[in-house]
């Protein structure tokens, strides 16, 4: 499994000091964060080292920074890799018949529900936003050798 970012990385991508607290699960996170960010790009065509890592510095670039991108949006949504990812609580209406009352799901909780779904099982927004910026997403084609 190729890590494409380590704890150092993720705080410089955070903006975080060595004295700022990181989450306890860190390594899951960016180890999940890389696996996600593994199975987007899965189809790309790229040169990489003898660790998986692309050789070229900003597809590199990216490939580190979406990784952290997504570790951040999974702890902030709460989503724990060792739990399995999101646990998802139901968004149903509910009503009361004694007391005449009657409740609905918003919008709100509906779009939350579906960011946590999708960064659970696939990759955050801003990860993919950072790379398709790189040009990544354009690698496509394998190169032809001779």
């Amino acid at each position: 499994m190729v890590d494409y970012a380590v704890a150092d990385d993720y705080r410089t991508y955070c903006g975080l000091s060595a004295a700022d607290t990181v989450p306890a699960n860190l390594t899951q996170l960016l180890r999940a964060a890389s696996l996600a960010v593994r199975e987007y790009t899965g189809t790309l065509f790229y040169q990489t080292d003898s660790d998986g890592i692309p050789v070229d510095a900003i597809l590199s670039a990216a490939f580190r920074d979406a990784t952290c991108a997504q570790a951040q949006a999974m702890d902030a949504l709460g989503i724990d890799p060792a739990m399995g990812g999101a646990i998802q609580p139901n968004t149903a209406a509910s009503k009361s018949i004694s007391g005449a009352s009657v409740s609905y799901t918003t919008s709100e909780q509906q779009t939350a529900a579906q960011l946590r779904e999708q960064v659970a099982n696939g990759l955050a927004p801003i990860a993919i936003r950072i790379l398709r910026a790189s040009g990544a997403m354009l690698l496509t084609q394998p190169w032809e050798v001779g």
